[in-house]
């Protein structure tokens, strides 16, 4: 499985925790772990490409502590600025 795969299916899982404390805020995902919290996207992709590499993490939005409102994920590997 891919890693965007493995932190979204941790970020689904762990959603309940993480959404009180990341709420409204771009989260960085690697090794389905939490390694960093944004106000906007590009300051998450710029931080997180600086520190671990463009393909080697996953950024998430924590908008709501409803599985539901999910569909979007986004790839290190696909997203530019």
């Amino acid at each position: 499985m891919a890693e965007v795969d493995q932190n979204y299916e941790y970020f689904m899982e762990h959603l309940k925790e993480l959404y009180p404390k990341y709420k409204d805020q771009f989260i960085v995902l690697k090794d389905k772990a939490v390694v960093g919290a944004y106000d906007d996207l590009a300051t998450a992709y710029k931080e997180a490409t600086e520190k671990y590499g463009q393909g080697n993490f996953s950024i998430q939005e924590c908008k709501s502590d409803r599985p539901e409102g999910y569909v979007e994920v986004f790839s290190s590997a696909c997203v530019g600025f």
